[in-house]
């Protein structure tokens, strides 16, 4: 089983793009002294194939909200809202500052948007934590996100209204 977490809700809103990623060639890589995977020599490839480059392995833990899920079948065990928007990143307290920033800033007047983390595979009824968004603190995100955390909850379900 894996975790999953995303937002469902029923209009659009703004994706968020990993601002550590970088686009470059192989050409480029090369002359950087990028070392290429034993597997993949550069020598093997076209001088002008583009790679994804992060400066430090750290960098790809960064908060990426994409619309759409692969996972389908069992977000729908969980909600009915149309639009689904993937969240992807590794822990850590200014993660999720930014990830309520970016909630309380895309919360849209006489809406909801729904917060959830869960196990693929592991259908569970989940009882939901409401906030108006005013109200809604890093506490609560550390609470389903951290789970170092003593109020860690493995299945969680956020809803948030304005």
């Amino acid at each position: 089983m894996s975790r999953y977490s995303f937002i469902a809700t029923d209009y659009e809103i703004p994706e968020v793009k990993n601002s550590k990623e970088r686009i470059i060639t192989v050409q480029e890589a090369i002359e950087l002294g990028i070392k290429a995977h034993k597997f993949m020599p550069w020598e093997k490839r076209n001088p002008d194939d583009k790679i994804v480059f992060f400066e430090k392995e750290s960098d790809l833990g960064e908060l990426v909200i994409k619309k759409g899920t692969n996972f389908e079948k069992n977000v729908r065990w969980y909600t009915h809202k149309p639009l689904i928007y993937s969240i992807y990143f590794q822990y850590s307290k200014l993660r999720v500052k930014q990830l309520l920033e970016y909630l309380k800033e895309n919360i849209s007047e006489g809406h909801q948007l729904e917060l959830w983390l869960i196990w693929l595979d592991d259908k569970q009824s989940i009882k939901p934590n409401i906030f108006n968004y005013e109200e809604l603190c890093i506490g609560d995100l550390k609470q389903m996100y951290d789970y170092q955390d003593k109020k860690y909850v493995h299945h969680n379900n956020i809803i948030i209204g304005r």
